[in-house]
């Protein structure tokens, strides 16, 4: 049966009017308008209470859901709800006269006007985007004692400062009337809410959620974990089992945003594309990748299609499981295999640092020797075709074999030294080192050339030893001792004899070359 819509565009009076009420449910992003389209919004507000007055202002849709009387669920458009309420409540800072206005802001007692509650409320995952916006909303909140105050780690304040400065600025220096602007906004600005209605909480979030992604496969831009956060809701919902999956993903998201060094959620997504290969694995697929939000939705074979939502939930955390291993054991020093999870955090794309995450899930993590040997194996593979986004066909295959318990680490000698190394030239440095068997693993350091070490000959064809792993600052060479033997070595031998520095280097080069060779070859 067609999905039943109802749809009426609406003055703000209307829409914030009456005890309606707007629940910005769970599963939806935090808040993420900056000062930028908050600028946006209120000039566009500006330009039409200066040029079209007559003809009014139309923001767009807001899709809603409702089952109880005068409630209604946000499934899409909470950005621009959230962002517009706050704007009312600096408007209601230079009109505190006006009832009306009062009233789109909070729901009052008919009789004393008194504040019964907030008429729009957040309950989505991130709790302090709740505790924020609470209080900015708050009657007794102090505008002009915090106009100053640096707050841009919290959207909710920085916006709301922002349009106080603005609306400042709108009345006392530009000469605007107030209260005709805000007649213009209550009465002559409108939305079109779109709203599905169901006998009960469950079956009318079930309507709106596919009206949700339906309205997303049709090119609105939400962000892919967004789509996969409200399908697992979803999903949940259908076994009225929302509150554990909101718990459960609570947890995966404090625990993803803590390892995510990108601080822009790159992380949940990188989980989410992982699990998709150890899907494409268990098929035996080999082949090109396709965009994972039509991976999870229209693959037969994928997780989502095949799992519950509290089963996804033990999975993504399994993977988080190995990319906190992974992440914690790349930082240690004196560490066998924290050299290889190294080099293979350094290889110039995530291919190979998904595969091994990959491994770590479906093997036993205290079993080192092993990890050691496919890690030194996964670096060998990786490292041997250079700096390539071709390297996915093998890491598909390898993945393949893993899921399957298939590994056998052979490995196809036909390495030749590259000249160059291009980008990988850090990771070959690293590697060069790594490859002295007397070396454990330094962290952290950082690369420098070894021209800013000792006299090197600028002739030279070869990227072979020119960039080092060094793990002491600039100030630090003349009288510090390195953790890297090989950057000792330099150091110890350095004079004010160009000769005898380049013959050291051209004997470093030849040892390094004989390193790779043997290594490539699988002799290390």
């Amino acid at each position: 049966m067609a999905l039943q819509l109802n749809a009426e565009q609406k003055y703000i009076l209307k829409i914030f009017g009456d005890r309606t009420k707007y629940i910005i449910p769970p599963y939806q992003r935090a808040y993420s308008w900056t000062e930028s389209e908050c600028d946006k919004l209120f000039e566009d507000l500006k330009t039409a209470f200066y040029i079209n007055k007559t003809e009014g202002c139309f923001l767009g849709n807001i899709i809603l859901t409702t089952s109880v009387r005068d409630e209604y669920e946000v499934i899409d458009g909470q950005q621009r709800l959230t962002t517009l309420i706050m704007f009312l409540k600096v408007l209601f800072a230079f009109d505190q006269n006006n009832r009306k206005l009062k009233n789109t802001i909070w729901i009052l007692d008919d009789r004393t006007d008194a504040v019964i509650e907030q008429r729009v409320k957040t309950n989505i995952f991130i709790e302090k985007d709740s505790l924020s916006f609470n209080e900015v909303l708050n009657e007794n909140y102090e505008y002009e004692k915090l106009l100053n105050k640096n707050e841009k780690k919290d959207k909710f304040k920085t916006n709301i400062q922002f349009f106080y400065k603005k609306i400042k600025e709108f009345v006392y220096q530009d000469g605007n009337d107030i209260k005709d602007f805000i007649d213009f906004i209550l009465y002559d600005v409108s939305l079109l809410p779109i709203f599905t209605e169901g006998e009960d909480t469950a079956k009318a979030r079930d309507k709106a959620l596919k009206i949700f992604e339906t309205m997303n496969n049709r090119g609105i831009p939400l962000d892919d974990t967004d789509i996969f956060k409200s399908n697992l809701y979803y999903m949940a919902n259908r076994k009225n089992d929302t509150d554990k999956f909101i718990e459960l993903w609570k947890t995966f998201d404090e625990r993803c945003d803590a390892l995510d060094e990108s601080k822009e959620n790159k992380l949940k997504l990188r989980v989410f594309r992982i699990y998709s290969h150890l899907a494409r694995g268990l098929k035996g697929i080999r082949g090109s990748e396709i965009g994972l939000r039509d991976f999870f939705e229209k693959m037969e074979y994928s997780q989502f299609k095949n799992k519950s939502y509290y089963e996804i939930m033990e999975d993504l955390n399994s993977i988080v499981d190995a990319v906190e291993f992974f992440e914690k054991r790349k930082k240690q020093a004196g560490d066998e295999l924290a050299k290889w999870f190294q080099l293979i955090d350094l290889y110039t794309n995530s291919y190979p640092k998904d595969t091994i995450i990959i491994y770590l899930v479906e093997n036993d993590l205290n079993d080192e020797l092993m990890t050691i040997n496919f890690s030194k194996f996964l670096v060998r593979q990786s490292y041997s075709k250079g700096s390539t986004a071709q390297i996915k066909y093998d890491m598909y295959d390898l993945i393949v074999k893993i899921v399957h318990k298939e590994l056998d680490n052979s490995f196809e000698i036909n390495f030749n030294l590259p000249n160059l190394f291009g980008k990988l030239d850090k990771g070959f440095g690293l590697l060069g080192v790594y490859l002295n068997p007397k070396q454990l693993s330094v962290y952290p350091f950082n690369f420098i050339k070894t021209k800013d070490i000792i006299y090197c000959s600028d002739e030279s064809d070869y990227d072979i030893g020119k960039i080092l792993p060094i793990d002491l600052t600039k100030k630090e060479i003349d009288n510090k001792s390195s953790n890297f033997l090989d950057v000792n070595l330099l150091l110890n031998n350095r004079n004010n004899d160009d000769k005898l520095s380049e013959n050291l280097n051209i004997q470093r080069i030849q040892d390094l070359t004989a390193r790779y060779e043997q290594f490539f070859k699988g002799e290390k």
